[in-house]
């Protein structure tokens, strides 16, 4: 469908937040847009991702790599880039861009896709664009309906296990959460900044994707709550935020303190990494060799999202831990297989696809302020169950906790200035907020992954980063997560992360040169 200049205004409007029941709203603290953003950078974003939507596929390559480019800008919005550098940015990836195509059907492109046969086609690139042009017509006509959409075509029974003409269940779900998470990344843009251009490309790019992980998604997933319908679940949520009394959950910390220990998930014992020649990839690998052990320790900690007990209170608390356990994977498990990356300095291995658990992290809070507590619950059992497949996926490096606070420093420093301060300037007075040098440093570099993960940092750091050393130790009743040192972990995680990402990427404002992520993974010696 080639949208017209109103509807390009209907599906891209001002950046701000979704219109929704302020009953829904709030569940979970969001990201917010800082300050620099002036009415010139909001009309320059606005235009730029009209044009993505307009010119680009999603994928910029016939190995699904995935269009980022409204990533990146809605990143560095967010984060006060002006009009100048937001054209700059875009400019870095229309260099390489796949044109958008018509489907195969020579009909017109926006009767292609309908009510009736939108399961025929799924993981079928050549219909992207008539699955979004599909999407787009039911946001068009109806701008506020995006929580419906998100039900209906991701959350939904119909649109997960109810089979299409060609007998196969659509599993729509297992493919938001496919590709490296890149599906929920982009819808979760359109969701937070209100956009619903963004959310139908991002449910489109859903449907194109492989399903994976597939045993993680059971039938009796999807089956609504008996006794508790969406209205009953808001009117809940309004008369009282805490949880009933129940047992004891495990913490997800816990959880992957266990699945760290346990040489059940070994690289070797699954058969990672896939040998030349096999073609599974490795997130079904997991799941087929591993799964039914890892859903024993999942559900430990899902056992607590049941449609009786979830309130605004447990689902804030839950998606907290994850917060954490991402990030823990991703830093402390990078600084752990520092040896076994490509960083010529044996600093960190900042990998490129662990680092998508930190990122994609940031728009959960988002969905789960949208859709129904039901949805919600089902969410993060799925979300965190693929974090931890992923994490097995890449090798499962080791997370020791107290060796990684000793030998990280929690107040870093950017390459030498010239700058001399003046008599009686206060100390210390070189770095006095390291977020603040770490901020400009990434809205200038060219990496469009760089400024998502020290944004979300940033973000954590701001609602968590208080949390004091001890907080998360049941060290003394667990050997695992003492083992790990989980009593040393406190708020200067993030910080911690954000500062060997920068040395890890490049100082480029500063006069570094650009420097990469790493992708071999951490398969040695498990």
């Amino acid at each position: 469908m080639e949208a017209t200049p109103a509807q390009l205004d209907i599906l891209f409007p001002h950046p701000g937040n979704l219109d929704i029941p302020n009953t829904l709203a709030k569940r979970v603290p969001a990201p917010v847009r800082q300050a620099g953003w002036t009415d010139d950078s909001t009309q320059q974003v606005r235009e730029l991702l009209k044009d993505n939507h307009r010119r680009w596929h999603i994928f910029f390559n016939d190995l699904h790599f995935h269009n980022h480019a409204s990533h990146h800008l809605l990143a560095i919005y967010a984060m006060g880039a002006n009009d100048e550098l937001l054209r700059a940015a875009y400019e870095t990836h229309v260099v390489y861009m796949k044109p958008a195509f018509p489907p195969p059907e020579h009909q017109k492109i926006s009767t292609i896709i309908d009510d009736s046969n939108w399961k025929e086609h799924l993981g079928d690139e050549r219909y992207y664009q008539a699955y979004l042009a599909f999407l787009t017509l039911k946001l068009v006509d109806s701008p506020s309906s995006v929580p419906t959409l998100l039900e209906d075509f991701l959350f939904s029974k119909d649109a997960n296990v109810v089979s299409g003409k060609n007998g196969e269940a659509p599993m729509m779900l297992s493919r938001f959460l496919g590709g490296f998470l890149h599906p929920l990344i982009h819808c979760g843009y359109g969701v937070e900044f209100g956009l619903p251009g963004l959310v139908a490309e991002g449910i489109a790019q859903a449907a194109v994707q492989t399903p994976e992980a597939t045993a993680a998604f059971p039938a009796s997933l999807f089956e609504s709550p008996k006794a508790s319908t969406l209205a009953s679940q808001i009117a809940s949520l309004v008369i009282s935020s805490k949880a009933p009394s129940a047992s004891p959950r495990t913490h997800a910390l816990t959880v992957l303190a266990n699945v760290a220990q346990d040489p059940a998930f070994a690289a070797k014992t699954i058969g990672l990494p896939i040998p030349d020649g096999e073609h599974e990839n490795s997130v079904d690998r997991v799941v087929r060799v591993g799964g039914q052990k890892l859903f024993k320790y999942i559900d430990k900690w899902t056992s607590a999202l049941t449609s009786e007990s979830v309130t605004a209170q447990l689902l804030c608390e839950m998606f907290e831990e994850i917060a954490w356990m991402n990030t823990v994977i991703y830093a402390v498990g990078g600084w752990a297989g520092r040896k076994q990356g490509n960083d010529e300095k044996g600093v960190f291995n900042g990998d490129f696809f662990l680092m998508h658990l930190v990122t994609s992290s940031m728009f959960v809070p988002s969905f789960l302020n949208t859709v129904s507590l039901h949805s919600s619950s089902v969410l993060l059992k799925t979300y965190f169950t693929l974090s931890l497949v992923l994490y097995i996926a890449r090798g499962r490096p080791a997370i020791p906790i107290s060796e990684f606070y000793t030998n990280t420093p929690d107040r870093f420093e950017p390459p030498s200035s010239s700058l001399q301060p003046a008599k009686d300037t206060l100390t210390p007075h070189r770095t006095p907020n390291p977020w603040l040098p770490t901020i400009q440093t990434t809205l200038v570099h060219p990496d469009e992954h760089l400024c998502k993960l020290q944004r979300t940092l940033w973000h954590f750091a701001d609602v968590y980063g208080g949390a004091p050393k001890g907080r998360f130790s049941n060290a003394e009743t667990d050997s695992a997560e003492c083992e790990i040192g989980l009593k040393d972990l406190d708020g200067t995680l993030f910080v911690r992360a954000a500062g060997l990402t920068a040395d890890r990427l490049g100082w480029m404002r500063e006069g570094q040169q650009k420097r990469s992520w790493d992708s071999v993974g951490f398969f040695q010696d498990d």
